[in-house]
């Protein structure tokens, strides 16, 4: 599956509300309270952008305001956990309130 096409099927699970699709995998260290790892596809469907746009805001120490959560590097490649994914969308939303 592209990543154009996995961050499309996280986006639509996420807009109908319906299981997101998350599976364990082999050689990522478990996490608590029921939290589980995102890669860029899964974090650009959480933050509702597209994936380029997280990697741009890795590159750039981005968005200015509210910088996006550095990522973890586990098997070459970058993942974070959601709820550091939600959390930052809070802080998010509440500094683009406070600013307005």
């Amino acid at each position: 599956m592209t990543l154009a096409a996995q961050h499309q099927a996280l986006v639509e699970a996420l807009a109908e509300d319906k299981e997101v699709p998350a599976g364990r995998l082999l050689g990522l260290p478990e996490l608590p309270d029921d939290d589980v790892w995102v890669d860029t596809a899964g974090a650009a469907a959480l933050v509702r952008v597209n994936p380029k746009t997280i990697t741009g805001w890795l590159a750039r120490s981005g968005p200015k305001k509210q910088p996006f959560p550095l990522p973890h590097r586990l098997l070459y490649r970058l993942y974070w956990r959601r709820s550091d994914i939600e959390a930052w969308l809070r802080d998010e939303g509440t500094a683009r309130h406070m600013s307005d």
